[in-house]
Protein backbone atom coordinates (compact mmCIF):
# COMPACT_ATOMS: atom_id res chain seq x y z
CA UNK A 1 0.00 0.00 0.00
CA UNK A 2 1.44 3.10 -1.11
CA UNK A 3 0.01 5.34 2.09
CA UNK A 4 -0.55 3.85 5.38
CA UNK A 5 -2.64 6.06 7.48
CA UNK A 6 -1.78 6.87 11.06
CA UNK A 7 -4.37 6.37 14.01
CA UNK A 8 -5.56 9.41 16.42
CA UNK A 9 -4.67 8.16 19.83
CA UNK A 10 -8.36 8.69 20.00
CA UNK A 11 -8.89 6.34 17.62
CA UNK A 12 -6.40 3.81 18.93
CA UNK A 13 -7.77 4.11 22.20
CA UNK A 14 -11.17 3.33 21.13
CA UNK A 15 -9.81 0.73 18.82
CA UNK A 16 -8.07 -0.82 21.99
CA UNK A 17 -11.18 -1.13 24.13
CA UNK A 18 -13.27 -2.69 21.32
CA UNK A 19 -10.59 -5.12 20.91
CA UNK A 20 -10.69 -5.63 24.47
CA UNK A 21 -14.24 -5.98 25.08
CA UNK A 22 -14.05 -8.71 21.76
CA UNK A 23 -10.75 -10.86 23.64
CA UNK A 24 -8.94 -10.39 20.22
CA UNK A 25 -5.90 -7.73 19.25
CA UNK A 26 -6.05 -4.63 17.70
CA UNK A 27 -4.91 -5.96 14.30
CA UNK A 28 -7.53 -8.58 14.45
CA UNK A 29 -10.25 -6.13 15.40
CA UNK A 30 -9.39 -3.55 13.40
CA UNK A 31 -9.44 -6.27 10.60
CA UNK A 32 -12.79 -7.30 11.18
CA UNK A 33 -14.23 -3.89 11.58
CA UNK A 34 -13.50 -3.02 8.27
CA UNK A 35 -14.87 -6.16 7.07
CA UNK A 36 -18.20 -5.62 8.66
CA UNK A 37 -18.16 -1.79 6.97
CA UNK A 38 -21.11 -2.83 4.62
CA UNK A 39 -23.47 -2.92 7.80
CA UNK A 40 -22.75 1.09 7.94
CA UNK A 41 -21.96 2.10 4.08
CA UNK A 42 -23.96 0.79 0.99
CA UNK A 43 -21.55 -1.46 -0.77
CA UNK A 44 -23.35 -0.20 -4.45
CA UNK A 45 -22.38 3.55 -3.47
CA UNK A 46 -18.89 2.14 -3.03
CA UNK A 47 -18.80 -0.15 -6.52
CA UNK A 48 -19.97 3.01 -8.25
CA UNK A 49 -17.70 5.66 -6.61
CA UNK A 50 -14.22 3.63 -7.23
CA UNK A 51 -11.63 5.22 -8.86
CA UNK A 52 -9.34 1.55 -9.17
CA UNK A 53 -11.81 -0.91 -10.93
CA UNK A 54 -8.39 -3.67 -11.30
CA UNK A 55 -9.58 -4.97 -7.73
CA UNK A 56 -13.04 -5.86 -8.19
CA UNK A 57 -12.39 -9.60 -8.01
CA UNK A 58 -10.68 -9.46 -4.33
CA UNK A 59 -13.01 -6.21 -3.19
CA UNK A 60 -14.81 -6.63 -0.03
CA UNK A 61 -17.50 -4.32 -1.45
CA UNK A 62 -18.01 -6.66 -4.14
CA UNK A 63 -17.46 -10.29 -2.98
CA UNK A 64 -18.74 -9.38 0.69
CA UNK A 65 -15.95 -12.05 1.30
CA UNK A 66 -14.82 -11.66 4.89
CA UNK A 67 -11.48 -12.62 6.59
CA UNK A 68 -11.79 -12.20 9.66
CA UNK A 69 -15.32 -14.14 10.12
CA UNK A 70 -14.15 -16.03 13.27
CA UNK A 71 -14.85 -12.57 14.81
CA UNK A 72 -18.32 -10.91 15.72
CA UNK A 73 -19.70 -8.01 16.72
CA UNK A 74 -22.81 -9.35 17.93
CA UNK A 75 -22.21 -9.20 21.66
CA UNK A 76 -21.42 -5.70 21.52
CA UNK A 77 -24.34 -4.93 20.18
CA UNK A 78 -26.58 -3.00 22.53
CA UNK A 79 -30.03 -4.86 23.60
CA UNK A 80 -33.29 -3.53 23.29
CA UNK A 81 -36.23 -5.28 25.26
CA UNK A 82 -39.29 -4.88 23.27
CA UNK A 83 -41.26 -6.61 26.00
CA UNK A 84 -43.16 -3.93 28.65
CA UNK A 85 -45.07 -5.44 31.58
CA UNK A 86 -47.53 -3.36 32.45
CA UNK A 87 -49.73 -3.35 35.57
CA UNK A 88 -52.92 -2.09 35.10
CA UNK A 89 -54.16 -0.48 38.84
CA UNK A 90 -56.73 1.80 37.11
CA UNK A 91 -59.28 2.04 33.92
CA UNK A 92 -61.05 5.27 32.62
CA UNK A 93 -64.18 5.05 30.72
CA UNK A 94 -65.73 7.98 28.63
CA UNK A 95 -68.98 7.61 27.13
CA UNK A 96 -70.27 10.57 24.90
CA UNK A 97 -73.60 11.00 22.51
CA UNK A 98 -74.97 13.45 20.45
CA UNK A 99 -78.40 13.57 18.86
CA UNK A 100 -80.40 16.32 16.92
CA UNK A 101 -83.85 17.42 16.04
CA UNK A 102 -84.93 19.76 13.83
CA UNK A 103 -81.76 21.47 13.34
CA UNK A 104 -80.96 21.19 17.81
CA UNK A 105 -78.52 18.93 18.46
CA UNK A 106 -77.21 18.03 22.03
CA UNK A 107 -74.77 16.30 23.42
CA UNK A 108 -73.49 14.67 26.71
CA UNK A 109 -70.33 13.37 28.07
CA UNK A 110 -69.61 10.73 30.99
CA UNK A 111 -66.26 9.49 32.07
CA UNK A 112 -65.18 7.37 35.06
CA UNK A 113 -61.86 6.01 36.82
CA UNK A 114 -62.01 2.95 38.51
CA UNK A 115 -59.32 1.62 40.63
CA UNK A 116 -58.55 -2.05 39.83
CA UNK A 117 -57.88 -4.20 42.88
CA UNK A 118 -57.54 -7.36 40.78
CA UNK A 119 -55.33 -6.96 37.62
CA UNK A 120 -56.96 -10.14 36.05
CA UNK A 121 -60.43 -8.83 35.94
CA UNK A 122 -59.58 -5.26 34.51
CA UNK A 123 -61.40 -5.85 31.51
CA UNK A 124 -64.50 -7.10 33.44
CA UNK A 125 -64.07 -3.49 35.19
CA UNK A 126 -63.83 -1.33 31.80
CA UNK A 127 -67.15 -3.38 30.59
CA UNK A 128 -69.27 -2.33 33.94
CA UNK A 129 -68.37 1.39 34.05
CA UNK A 130 -68.95 1.50 30.00
CA UNK A 131 -72.43 -0.13 30.63
CA UNK A 132 -73.38 1.89 33.61
CA UNK A 133 -72.36 5.25 31.44
CA UNK A 134 -74.15 4.08 28.32
CA UNK A 135 -77.48 4.26 30.47
CA UNK A 136 -76.55 7.31 32.13
CA UNK A 137 -76.19 9.16 28.94
CA UNK A 138 -79.21 7.39 27.65
CA UNK A 139 -81.38 8.48 30.61
CA UNK A 140 -79.83 12.31 30.34
CA UNK A 141 -80.66 13.37 26.88
CA UNK A 142 -83.74 13.35 25.08
CA UNK A 143 -83.83 11.17 22.04
CA UNK A 144 -85.83 10.62 18.54
CA UNK A 145 -87.40 7.39 19.41
CA UNK A 146 -88.32 8.51 22.95
CA UNK A 147 -85.42 7.23 25.39
CA UNK A 148 -84.32 10.06 28.01
CA UNK A 149 -86.44 11.85 29.44
CA UNK A 150 -84.36 15.14 29.26
CA UNK A 151 -83.52 15.19 32.67
CA UNK A 152 -80.51 15.28 33.60
CA UNK A 153 -80.23 12.61 36.59
CA UNK A 154 -76.77 12.64 38.47
CA UNK A 155 -76.73 8.85 38.66
CA UNK A 156 -73.87 7.77 41.60
CA UNK A 157 -71.97 4.73 39.82
CA UNK A 158 -71.99 1.67 41.78
CA UNK A 159 -69.23 0.53 43.31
Amino acid sequence: MAYTPKLPQYHSATLRRVAWALGKPMTKTLAALFDSLDILIDPEKVCESCKDKSHCQNCYFKTRKKLNEDISFDSLKPSFNTEVEMKVNQVSVLVSKKIGKNFCSWSLSYGATAEVEDEEHFTEVISQLDSQLREMVSESLPTPNGNGNGHTNHHQLQE
